[in-house]
């Protein structure tokens, strides 16, 4: 099989995105990350180091090392008297996020539909994903499709071969990846799987206005079909509940 046939293990293997180093301060950040977006913590809980150390049974170097990296990606905030606590999930506060994200990825589908044109394979990266999403919402596993979630419009950025974009969306993943997490604590997980079927076939269309109009739209309804907030507290009053009952009669 030839080297360039894009059916060929080399060809494929070069579609891949390449591993990047992990450090046990990589491993809390990720493990902090999915403990929020699966609602183990919430928004405005405060994080304890020594917690955290203790739960995953590393010292405390690696999880202070881990905050001060949630922190630069305002996941987490240190505030006076109180330490370190997760980032609040506001209206006003999504807004601003979703904001960005509209702008960067209405940039990133208009590169990638240039650079699709008259190569219909080009898009088969985003394709791949999508199938992952449609595995793991057959398999009703709502972190694993927060995370390919937020790793569509990841791959979405980076095929648009703009580094100054993808540069600058991703500090945002990782508070994508909580927020797609509890969007999928309330949204049906095919559903999500099926929004981002739309959003292939808008690009494979080759129609630049309809598919800046879809990804707008779809950024744009985590403001408006979820009740974040609302979420959040329904969650907390839960989680009360199970920690009164499992305490002493």
């Amino acid at each position: 099989m030839a080297k360039d046939d894009p059916a060929s293990p080399a060809a494929k293997l070069a579609r891949l995105a390449p591993l990047e180093p992990r450090t046990l301060a990589d491993m809390v950040v990720d493990a902090i990350v999915e403990a929020t977006a699966t609602g183990v913590f919430l928004p405005g809980d405060r994080v304890v180091e020594a917690e955290v150390a203790r739960a995953l049974n590393v010292s405390r170097v690696p999880v202070r090392e881990a905050l001060r990296i949630l922190e630069s990606q305002g996941i987490v905030v240190n505030t006076r008297y109180r330490g370190m606590q997760l980032m609040d999930v506001s209206v006003a506060g999504l807004e601003r996020i979703l904001k960005v994200r509209v702008a960067l990825e209405a940039l990133a589908v208009e590169e990638v539909m240039a650079l699709a044109e008259g190569n219909p394979r080009f898009l088969a990266p985003l394709a791949e994903v999508v199938a992952q999403l449609h595995h793991a919402a057959d398999k009703r596993d709502s972190y694993g499709v927060a995370k390919l979630d937020t790793e569509f419009h990841r791959t979405l950025c980076r095929m648009s071969g703009n580094d100054v974009l993808l540069r600058t969306w991703e500090p945002l993943s990782r508070q994508l990846t909580i927020i797609f997490g509890l969007s999928a604590l309330q949204k049906e997980l095919e559903a999500i799987a099926q929004e981002h079927d739309e959003l292939l076939a808008m690009l494979r269309a080759g129609d630049r206005p309809r598919a800046q109009h879809s990804i707008r739209e779809h950024i744009l309804d985590y403001s408006r079909a979820i009740d974040y907030e609302g979420l959040v507290e329904v969650r907390r009053r839960e989680r009360d509940e199970t920690l009164r009952g499992a305490g002493p009669a």
